[in-house]
């Protein structure tokens, strides 16, 4: 029958495929102490605030003594944990987190990594121009604990189907391009875009807000490029913080002594 059917092939044995290289793959678990609640469960504002603050500290210290950016800034990596009896902010997930010396290599930045909602408007713009990918930096990453800070100004304490909460949705659609200039406008238009939408018990942050925003974008809003001194941006900001938590902390005092 061989040679009369052309399905049939006319080879004296069967060919059989090469065996694939095998690879050494690891399960890795890692578990942490202490265990920590997300940054949506915060009981009151003060945890709010302090749980944020926390993080950026912990983020400055991985940045400057350990030569660690974290990469990923969102409210999911934020938790709060009790650590002798006080509610502390942690950070957590270092999926995308790098070595900032060496500074990596030029593949290490091909992609856009992050969570689109919380993403530094200098890194949306370069994706949404369709630009070279921009290298990460200490500042995208503090722009983005801004961004966790006035979300959660803004939708804490809501509804989802809120008109506030639905307007924040064009951060994180699936076009780079809408999200960059929703954002955008959101920073340019301060006031009337942020600041009034501020839930009722986190009106007393606006002037934080707005400090922050200015530290970030200058008095106009209108510049977003990393500057060259990282200390003095983590230590205004920080400082920022630190104000209005004494100052929460003062109010709080004199309403348990009246």
């Amino acid at each position: 029958m061989i040679g009369c059917n052309p399905f049939i092939s006319q080879a004296e044995g069967v060919e059989v495929p090469p065996t694939p290289q095998l690879r050494d793959r690891e399960l890795r678990r890692i578990v942490i102490t202490p265990r920590g609640r997300s940054l949506y469960s915060s009981k009151t504002i003060m945890e709010f605030l302090v749980g944020i603050r926390d993080a950026i500290l912990a983020h400055r210290r991985l940045y400057v003594e350990k030569k660690i950016l974290h990469g990923d800034i969102s409210d999911g990596n934020i938790i709060l944990a009790t650590v002798d009896g006080k509610t502390q902010g942690m950070l957590i997930d270092f999926d995308h987190a790098e070595m900032v010396e060496p500074p990596p290599g030029k593949d290490d930045n091909l992609f856009l990594t992050g969570t689109m909602k919380f993403m530094a408007l200098e890194r949306l713009q370069s994706a949404a121009n369709r630009d070279e990918t921009i290298a990460r930096t200490f500042h995208h990453d503090l722009e983005s604990f801004f961004y966790v800070f006035i979300v959660g100004c803004i939708t804490y304490e809501r509804e989802k189907n809120s008109k506030e909460v639905i307007a924040l949705q064009m951060w994180h659609t699936d076009n780079i391009g809408i999200n960059y200039q929703a954002k955008q406008v959101a920073i340019f238009s301060f006031n009337e875009r942020i600041l009034d939408n501020f839930s009722t018990n986190f009106e007393v942050f606006k002037a934080l807000a707005s400090e922050l925003r200015s530290i970030l974008f200058g008095e106009l809003g209108k510049g977003y490029r990393t500057p060259e001194d990282y200390g003095a941006e983590y230590e205004k900001i920080i400082e920022a913080f630190n104000n209005t938590i004494e100052d929460l902390r003062g109010k709080i005092n004199q309403l348990l002594h009246n």
